[in-house]
């Protein structure tokens, strides 16, 4: 049945209607401006992190790559492990980010290169490395092309962390970004659809490599000091405009816990998918 349904230009066109909608929009411009935030919203997700981070096959010897790395989120518990770490992210406000956590940790054995991972080129930014991974970063038009990469800078596996079903949005949401937006949500960034791991996967499987997956539930909780401050830095992350600020407000009054003397928190439950393979099966 292989060559059906060519799974890569599917998800090209799933994702089309958000890129034009996005125009022009420099995306690693749009990311500087949404790092703060980032990196606040990320230092909170410990126990997720130590979860991911343990799947991993690191010791002292072994080399990794963070495709799209972020502000560090993995890199850095990462870099405490293994011998050397290169990260690559687009946006220089991420990285910068990133810098400062490491620094604040005491490490200096990374690499951080500013290049969207379709521009970096093999064996003249980056040599191949033990461990490839990539954490909700894969927001590439050709996904196809920038698996293969992935797996031919990886000597012995690639990990990838994703969504599984509905990741941010749920119900509620879902109904808020409707009233906000008069339009249904938007499936990551700029709009267009959000895959989750089965596209992903069926792309893996007609490159050849049969890959391993693992569906994990997740909980995320985001602590606020007020329903002032959750408002503020929501309408950052997603971008609400200001007008319709209200809507937000009344969305996060209904949604927000009380922390117990912890401010206030938003719990949200999902399924993740982790998908890995090791690179001799994939070669």
């Amino acid at each position: 049945m292989t060559g059906i349904i060519n799974w890569n230009e599917l998800r090209k066109a799933m994702i089309s209607e958000g890129r034009r909608r996005r125009g022009r929009e420099n995306s690693g411009e749009i990311w500087d401006k949404r790092a703060e935030e980032f990196n606040r919203s990320t230092k909170g997700r410990n126990e997720r992190t130590e979860r991911q981070v343990a799947s991993l096959p690191l010791d002292s010897d072994c080399t990794v790559l963070d495709v799209g790395a972020g502000t560090g989120r993995l890199s850095v518990p990462i870099a405490k492990i293994a011998k050397q770490v290169t990260v690559v992210d687009q946006s220089r406000g991420m990285l910068s980010y990133l810098e400062e956590n490491m620094a604040a940790e005491g490490l200096s054995n990374y690499k951080a290169i500013q290049k969207r991972w379709e521009d970096v080129e093999m064996g003249v930014d980056i040599e191949p490395h033990d461990v490839v991974i990539a954490s909700h970063s894969l927001g590439m038009f050709d996904l196809q092309e920038a698996l293969e990469k992935m797996n031919s800078a990886a000597k012995q596996s690639v990990y990838i962390f994703t969504a599984a079903g509905k990741w941010f949005f749920d119900d509620f949401e879902e109904e808020l970004w409707e009233r906000v937006y008069d339009r249904p949500p938007r499936r990551g960034r700029g709009g267009g659809f959000r895959s989750d791991y089965m596209l992903l996967y069926n792309i893996l499987h007609d490159m050849g490599i049969y890959a391993n997956v693992e569906i994990r539930d997740a909980e995320h909780v985001q602590r606020y000091e007020s329903l002032d401050e959750a408002v503020e830095r929501w309408k950052v992350r997603r971008e609400i405009p200001e007008e319709n600020e209200p809507l937000l407000r009344e969305y996060l009054a209904k949604n927000l816990e009380d922390g117990n003397g912890d401010g206030l928190l938003f719990r949200r439950r999902t399924k993740s998918a982790m998908i890995w393979w090791p690179k001799s099966e994939s070669s």
